[in-house]
């Protein structure tokens, strides 16, 4: 345990809840290497929490995802115990889990909306932390569709780890992002990143 831990609340799926601004303390893609509740433990699950300094996307081991901004009721508290290794316990429910930075996480922290044909951003949002990108897109029936993944070393393709429609999992696909001006990104990639993006945060590492 640190000398002088962080301490945060936090939301049931493990993401910030109660600040509105996360500390870099705080930031990159974390993977949940334990859960502990009264029917079990789990060391398997494939869970993911996805933070840059106000966004978040938590992905659950059913690939569903929770983003938006920091907010939310607190139900679950975390404590560092070292810089990359959060130790979170519940405060409605009995649960332990512990979550551990991803390395590869760390540097530039993205949060971009989708522009509509009226040039107005979307609920439609990219994220990304370090090598990783999240890309979560609303659905019809009122859900969310969510690609996880990871760019590659010279920056021109990215790896799909997790799609919650199954489509391209596993698949290496074009990536390019630039950014144009304050407030204007535009990636170029497959046909569901291609196009032009609101630069919400854009903090390099």
């Amino acid at each position: 345990m640190m000398d002088n831990p962080q301490s945060l609340s936090m939301q049931a799926d493990g993401s910030p809840a109660t600040i509105s601004w996360a500390s870099p303390a705080y930031q990159g893609v974390w993977a949940r290497t334990l859960l502990e509740t009264p029917g079990g433990r789990d060391t398997g699950a494939n869970v993911r929490w996805f933070q840059t300094a106000r966004w978040q996307g938590a992905i659950d081991a059913d690939g569903h995802v929770i983003t938006g901004l920091i907010e939310g009721p607190a139900v679950a508290h975390s404590v560092f115990q070292t810089p990359d290794r959060i130790v979170q316990t519940g405060l409605r429910d009995r649960h332990l889990a512990i979550w551990e930075r991803m390395p590869q996480s760390l540097g530039r922290r993205i949060t971009l909306a989708r522009r509509g044909s009226d040039g107005a951003p979307t609920e439609e949002r990219l994220l990304v932390c370090g090598d990783f990108l999240l890309h979560v897109a609303p659905t019809a029936n009122q859900q969310v569709a969510l690609r996880f993944g990871r760019i590659s070393e010279d920056g021109q393709t990215w790896q799909v780890e997790l799609d919650s429609h199954h489509a391209s999992a596993g698949s290496a696909l074009p990536w390019r992002l630039q950014r144009l001006g304050m407030d204007l990104a535009v990636v170029s990639a497959d046909s569901l990143l291609t196009g032009a993006w609101e630069v919400m945060e854009w903090m390099e590492g």
